[in-house]
């Protein structure tokens, strides 16, 4: 089968989807997307030579259209409604179409407005919708899809390598490291700040060997702590001493509609800790489960749920790893791959 993928800014974990879909399926696939962004400069390393991926940047309106029309795809992923040229090649095109997004339903009056109006101009081009999760598969049905036409499932972490790193976690006698974990961007709708704030106030209160170690860049600067550590950007494939050395992942966003980082650590074996306006946690996280959810911009819950970790023993920490791994495995690749497929033979 040749598909055909329309998406904004592109990342590893889809490559890991649709290296599947290649591999196993011998699916011919075009990608095309924005330039990669340089706050998040992935390197698309280890790509099936039946994949082939172009800037948009590069072409035209026209152009792109004529790209698409010669690569002649038997089925199109388009990856959300925002950009007019990707609608304008699947108008054109006239084949068998999914859109994948992440938004979440809040019922606002731009959704309610933006719904009427993808109702009435978009969704007879469109067949299927496939989503991230339950808030997402509410959207899709608020846009015209009944339930049979929507799929969730849509964001996948590269789990076999995540997943290597779960024993060093889980094993009975696991000797969890007393270190936090965050992974994103340095940015306010991440919450680094509270997190940064909640951090060095319990460390204030009540002194404990545990540190914060955090990935990432961004516009904000990082704050200078004793027992906050800061490692900028890493490729994935850069972070085993990173995973060995933390025992505990915290993602605090003010908005996250979905996050596949938090797949990438429960599947690394990680108990989680998250804000509730992080998406993932409708697959990932089960409160005293696997971790704890905190309210968003509450840095006084925050650093109570960081403190309920720092008190845990290794065999209660170690419990909670295993369950974010079982979480974790009940999306691979492999069954990611097997979704599409099956959404693109419908």
């Amino acid at each position: 089968m040749k598909i055909l993928v329309l998406y904004e800014e592109l990342a590893l974990y889809l490559i890991n989807g649709f290296n599947v879909l290649a591999t196993k399926n011998n699916c011919e696939i075009l990608i095309i997307s924005k330039k990669i962004n340089s706050v998040a400069p992935f390197k698309f390393e280890n790509v099936h030579e039946n994949i082939t991926i172009k800037e948009r940047e590069a072409f035209s309106e026209e152009q792109l259209l004529l790209l698409c029309r010669e690569f002649k795809p038997e089925f199109v992923f388009l990856g959300g409604w925002i950009h007019k040229p990707y609608l304008h090649i699947v108008k054109n095109l006239g084949i068998r179409t999914v859109i994948a997004f992440d938004n979440q339903w809040r019922g606002t009056l731009r959704q309610v407005i933006g719904c009427v109006y993808f109702k009435r101009t978009l969704k007879k081009y469109i067949s299927h919708a496939f989503v991230a999760g339950q808030k997402q598969f509410e959207f899709a049905k608020h846009l015209g899809f009944n339930d049979n036409e929507i799929t969730k499932g849509l964001y996948c972490c590269d789990f076999d390598l995540f997943s290597s790193f779960a024993p060093l976690k889980t094993r009975n006698d696991a000797n969890i490291p007393k270190r936090f974990l965050y992974v994103g961007r340095y940015a306010k709708e991440k919450g680094i700040e509270d997190l940064w704030s909640a951090f060095i106030e319990l460390q204030k209160e009540r002194p404990s060997q545990w540190e914060l170690w955090c990935l990432g860049k961004g516009d904000i600067q990082p704050v200078q702590h004793p027992k906050i550590r800061h490692f900028g950007f890493l490729q994935p494939s850069e972070m085993s001493e990173i995973i060995e050395n933390t025992g505990v992942f915290v993602l605090p966003s003010s908005f996250e509609p979905w996050g596949v980082v938090v797949h990438e650590y429960a599947s690394a074996g990680f108990p989680i800790l998250c804000s509730d306006k992080v998406g993932a946690n409708d697959l990932f996280l089960s409160e005293n489960i696997n971790g704890f959810v905190f309210k968003a911009g509450n840095i006084g819950q925050l650093k109570e749920k960081l403190n309920k970790f720092t008190s845990m023993p290794d065999k209660e920490l170690g419990s909670m790893a295993q369950k974010s791994y079982e979480l974790a495995a009940k999306l691979t690749p492999d069954i990611w791959a097997e979704k599409l497929l099956k959404i693109a033979k419908l």
